[in-house]
């Protein structure tokens, strides 16, 4: 700036001075809006929108179930796979069902096997505890307690009959009987009926007491007559011990 010898500014100096200063301001002013420009060209045109933010709670909310993920469709070959599995599956099942319940059924069977075997096996143990019993008994006397006589003292009739042994009746039950023989150990060994031949030719009906004794075999044969029983008749002899045994009153 030119100055004057009394020291003020001359007009044309101030005048281009003035002139610079506004060409640096123009200068400065275009530089800084020129970022501005282009940051405006990205800017949002309308109000900025503030993120919502959850509102505070004391405690935690449980957390959503986690999205279930979509079964992929299964091919069609795939599925007829599986339905014959699952198919076999039942057959072997109903199988072992039916296996099961046999097995079941044969245990039921043989438990009641066990039972009625148990039970016959306990009705023989008591029958031959019964037989035992009888046995030890004396059965000449029971017979002596239920009425029976020696035929001996009731007619002309030996007390020991070879082939019968010591035989009982009772009286009213002559000629027919039952006639009880013992051995000389007062076993019972055989019960004789005494049928006249004039009773079976009349085809008469008889009827007698019958036996409680085991039966071993039985003998039937002709006797024309002895004291006790004159009229010629037949002897039915039911045996209660073995052909062998019948040696005991043999003689």
């Amino acid at each position: 700036m030119a100055r004057t010898a009394t020291g003020q500014v001359s007009a044309r100096g101030f005048a281009s001075s003035r002139a610079l200063m506004a060409a640096a301001l123009i200068a400065v002013f275009g530089y800084v809006a020129e970022p501005n420009r282009v940051a405006a060209q990205f800017a949002p045109t309308g109000p900025v929108q503030q993120p919502q933010y959850p509102s505070y709670s004391p405690f935690p909310s449980p957390l959503p179930p986690p999205a279930q993920a979509e079964t992929p469709a299964r091919a069609p070959a795939v599925r007829a796979d599986e339905e014959r599995r699952a198919q076999q599956y039942r057959i072997r099942r109903q199988a072992a069902d039916k296996k099961r319940q046999l097995l079941e059924r044969k245990r039921q069977l043989a438990r009641k096997q066990q039972s009625v075997e148990r039970k016959q096996k306990a009705a023989r143990k008591k029958e031959s505890r019964k037989k035992v019993a009888a046995s030890h008994e004396n059965q000449r006397q029971i017979a002596e307690s239920k009425g029976y006589k020696p035929v001996s003292d009731l007619v002309n009739f030996p007390k020991f009959f070879p082939g019968l042994g010591i035989i009982y009746v009772k009286p009213d039950t002559l000629p027919v009987g039952p006639f009880l023989c013992f051995d000389r150990e007062d076993r019972l060994v055989a019960t004789v009926y005494m049928v006249p031949i004039k009773d079976i030719d009349d085809h008469k009906t008889l009827d007698a007491a019958g036996v409680s004794a085991p039966v071993d075999h039985v003998s039937f044969y002709f006797n024309p007559g002895h004291p006790g029983v004159m009229m010629p008749h037949y002897h039915f002899v039911i045996w209660h011990v073995s052909k062998k045994d019948e040696a005991r009153v043999a003689q």
